[in-house]
This record gives structure tokens, sequence and C-alpha cells, in this order.
């Protein structure tokens, strides 16, 4: 009963603060984004050439309002620079694709940046100007970006580096901050697309955090006006995507850039962009950021945020990590002789190319899934899972693709230059049960027909050949 009443409490002052609030700068933002989205970053595989052209794109549109200064270089001597406006006395610090595959917010904010660019004389981008000094890093691993890895061309991880700063890209970073004094600090990520708000099917969109600064994840004045700011923003994304966000964990770790810039005096504010339905290139991800960071600079001018009480913050929902890509749920499978009533998780997982990336799907787990959710979730039921054979023949055409499927064949010896429709290629005349979950493809049979395939990973509906 205590449990339900402080859930209800906090229920009514997240609904009462929402209503007070005036959410009208956001739903600008929201609405006028496409005018100012920047063409050429709808993908997140973007490297260190295509941000300087956008970086000298910004100082030549508009020379006088912003100013670009070199802060250094990577390990492999790649420029890092850092583009200031504003007037302002209090600095605002924002950098991004610290990890080199997380490259969300860094095509938000050259979108921000445009905006502000093409507004400068409104009055809400002067009040903005006149009360703040935005210094904007919107790449800090470039080497780690020009391969898509997390790690910089060391291997470091560079938000695990803010203690020894072997990288000079950490170096940088601790040396920007302290030269400035940041009064607020922008941790700007992507996260697993396979993070869930706890205990529901929906992704952890957009997750907040402000950082621990201590083992014993102590409030001060300045984490909880980070923790106020958050809960504003946890308002603004409840208005677009219900449902979709989360906290991230506070456990302190001491090496980590967030934690200690929140030690070192600056309110530091964690955004981490994770998955959305039918969005791999988090598109959705890139307009929340723009409206998110932007109503963020708004309310430290306006103050609004300090009518958000710090217990909002606590009210956001735990990350959890129990999404798969396809859940499969109650599958009979066979295993010498013996059926089992299995789920099966299945990932879709990125391997980088010279197009962008392939997907190879792989089994995360199998078993009793019942507390895991999936962006496609198949209820199969009544369903056999049947172990593919080998076809090593051209196949003539969609009909001919979909016969063979229909007939258990799904796994080939050999790739065919130009074949328009996939079997799964194995190096195994006799596959396996075993295969059949390395390769992520089965077929599912129901009523002694084969109705239904999973082919490296994605499910196939085969359509009636009578």
């Amino acid at each position: 009963m205590c449990l339900k009443r402080t859930a209800f409490l906090v229920g009514l002052v997240f609904a009462f603060t929402l209503n007070a609030q005036d959410f009208s700068f956001a739903k600008k933002l929201h609405n006028n984004h496409v005018e100012y989205k920047v063409a050429g970053l709808d993908t997140r595989r973007i490297k260190h050439d295509e941000v300087i052209k956008n970086i000298n794109r910004v100082k030549e549109e508009n020379p006088s309002f912003y100013k670009v200064n070199l802060i250094g270089s990577s390990v492999e001597g790649r420029s890092i620079q850092m583009i200031s406006f504003g007037q302002g006395p209090i600095n605002v610090l924002l950098w991004s694709q610290m990890h080199g595959n997380e490259s969300t917010a860094t095509r938000a904010l050259f979108d921000l940046l445009n905006y502000f660019s093409l507004n400068s004389s409104s009055d809400e981008v002067q009040k903005i100007l006149s009360a703040l000094s935005i210094h904007v890093i919107p790449m800090l691993n470039p080497d780690g970006a020009e391969n898509f890895q997390r790690e910089n061309a060391l291997g470091i991880d560079l938000n695990r580096d803010a203690l020894r700063l072997v990288s000079p890209e950490a170096q940088m970073l601790k040396r920007i901050r302290d030269s400035l004094d940041a009064d607020y600090g922008f941790n700007l990520h992507d996260q697993s697309r396979y993070y869930n708000v706890n205990k529901t099917p929906k992704q952890a969109s957009i997750s907040f955090l402000a950082t621990a600064y201590n083992y014993e994840k102590e409030m001060n004045e300045k984490r909880r006006d980070a923790a106020q700011l958050i809960g504003y923003l946890r308002h603004i994304n409840e208005l677009f995507i219900p449902g979709h966000t989360g906290r991230y964990s506070d456990d302190f770790e001491p090496r980590a850039f967030g934690d200690n810039i929140q030690l070192w005096g600056t309110r530091l504010l964690l955004i981490e962009t994770g998955g959305f339905a039918g969005d791999r290139e988090k598109n959705t991800g890139r307009l929340m950021n723009y409206v998110l960071i932007g109503s963020a600079l708004e309310s430290i001018v306006s103050n609004s945020f300090k009518n958000v009480t710090e217990e909002v913050y606590w009210s956001i929902p735990e990350n959890d990590r129990k999404l798969f890509d396809l859940k499969i749920e109650k599958i009979s499978v066979d295993y010498n002789g013996t059926p089992y009533v299995l789920d099966i998780g299945i990932n879709l997982n990125e391997i980088n190319n010279n197009q962008g990336f392939s997907v190879l799907a792989s089994v995360a787990d199998r078993g009793d899934l019942s507390t895991y959710y999936g962006y496609q979730t198949f209820d199969a039921s009544g369903y056999k899972l049947v172990v593919p054979k080998v076809y090593n023949k051209k196949i003539r055409s969609e009909e001919h693709y979909y016969k063979l499927l229909s007939n258990g064949f799904a796994f080939t010896l050999k790739s065919r230059r130009g074949q328009s429709y996939a079997l799964t290629l194995i190096d195994n005349q006799y596959p396996s049960l075993e295969t059949s979950f390395d390769k992520s493809t089965f077929l599912l049979k129901s009523n002694g027909v084969i109705s239904k395939a999973i082919i490296n990973g994605q499910i196939l509906e085969i359509p009636d050949n009578e």
C-alpha cells in the first residue's frame, strides 16, 4: 500500500508539473525540424570529412555568428574542432561521438546550429545568446568514427580515460572543460537498441542520467540542478514519444568523464539515444536530440527547470536490456526425438562493410523468455521448428524460391553471384539443429505444412503455391 501511494503521489507531481510548464519552444522545435535538418546526414555512419565539411559550411554561412577553433588532433592526426557562439556568462559545453559509432547527436547538433544561425535575430535566440556561451565539439573521436567503432585508434574507450588521460582526445576534453569552467555539460551518446524501459516492451529511445560524482551517489546542488533539468526534459520527451523515456544507471564509475565532470563542478547531463521501431538509422532520435538539447538551452536561460522537482527525475523508469529484434514464442523443437517448447530471441547484428553495413543474425537466447520483448514478436504455438535442407542449384524465380522453402530448403553450399533470392550459406551438406540456431535460419511447420521461414533472423511468410 505504501509503494502504491508513493507511485500515485509521484504521478500527481508529474502530471502537475507537466500541466504547469510552457513547452511552446519545444513544440516549435519539433514542428520546424524539417526546415533546419542538414542534408546528407541521414545515416549513422558519418565520417570526419563530413563533419569538417559541415563545420566549414556553418562558418561560411554566418562567419560573424560562429567562432571555430582547432582544439587538437586525434591519435591518427585528424583535426578536432569546436564551434562556439553566444556572449553570455553561463558556459555550456556539448560534445558528441566520444564513441565513434554513436553519431545521432552529432547530426542533431548540426541541425540545431542551422536553426540558431538562421534565427539569430529572433527574440528567442537572442535571449539564449545573451545568457549563454555555447561550445560544441561535434566529433570527439574521429578515428573511431572512421571505422564506426566505439574506441579510438589506440583501442581506448575515451569515456574510461578521464583519470589517466592517456589519449589526446581525452586530454583535449579535460583541457576545454577546465578552461571554460563549464557550468553545464552535455555528454551525448547512443545506447544499444536492445534497451527497453523497465518492465515494458517499449524501447528506451531516450535515456537520461545526472551522473554521480562519488560512490555514495550523493546529491549536491549542481547534481540536483542536472536532475531537475532532466526532469524538465523528461516531460518534453513524453510529449512526443510517450513511454520511451529511461534512466541510465547512476553507479559511480571513477574513470568515466561524465562522473568526473560532475565531480569537477559542471552540471552534467548524459543523454543516450536508444532504438526506435522501424528506424535503424535513428532519425527519430536525431529529431528528439534536436528538440531536447534546444529546449534544455532555453530552460537554462528561463530557469523553468527549477519548477520541476527532483522527484520527477527519480520517477523515470530505469533502463533494462530485454529486447530482441525478433522474439519467437513457444515453438516446438525436436531434440533426439523428444519435443521441447522454447522461446527464441534473435538479434540482427550490423557488420561494417564498404556499403555501410550488412546484417548477420544471431540467436541471442533461447528457453523461457517470457520476461523479454521483441521489436517483432511471433507466437509460434502449434508450430514445429524444421531444420532446412541444402539446395545447391540455381534459383529460377521468386515463385521457385518460395516453392523451395515450402519443400524444406533454406541452406546452400554456394553463393551465386547475382542471385536474387537468398538462401543461407553453410559449409556442411547435412545441417543440424545447432546449424539452424547458429545461422538463425529454420522453417516453421504447422499441420504438416511449412508456411513460414526464418532466414538470417528475418521472418518470411511463404505463400500458398497450390
